[in-house]
């Protein structure tokens, strides 16, 4: 076979894996398969942006990809230093589009964390 006969063969391989959208081999026991992130077209660092275009001023506290109902999503919290608001943004992973935003208080968010009592409305 000659050089080129190789090269062609080689750039055949390349642009098939290319189409194919080949993320590389993995071992049936790779736990990461099953990662959500494999999943997600929008970065974490693309979910903040967009969550801190909704609330201006504000830093981000903490963000991470979650599953709700069937649709993969970063949530992202945001707190608001002046008013010490708290905004948990919900950024579709697949799109980067804004589904919600919720302000609460840093009490409104301890009152949810107590199991079996009851927030009045």
């Amino acid at each position: 076979m000659s050089v080129a006969q190789k090269l062609g063969i080689a750039l055949l391989v390349g642009i098939a894996l290319a189409a194919s959208d080949f993320q590389g081999t993995t071992l049936a026991t790779d736990s990461s398969q099953t990662s959500p992130r494999l999943h997600a077209r929008i970065t974490q660092a693309q979910a903040e942006r967009a969550a801190l275009a909704k609330v201006p001023g504000g830093k981000v506290k903490s963000a991470k990809l979650a599953r709700e109902n069937g649709q993969l999503i970063w949530s992202v919290d945001i707190v608001t230093p002046l008013t010490k608001k708290i905004a948990a943004v919900q950024v579709d992973a697949r799109s980067g589009k804004v589904l919600s935003k919720l302000v609460q208080t840093q009490a409104d968010r301890a009152e949810e964390s107590v199991p079996g009592q009851k927030r009045n409305q």
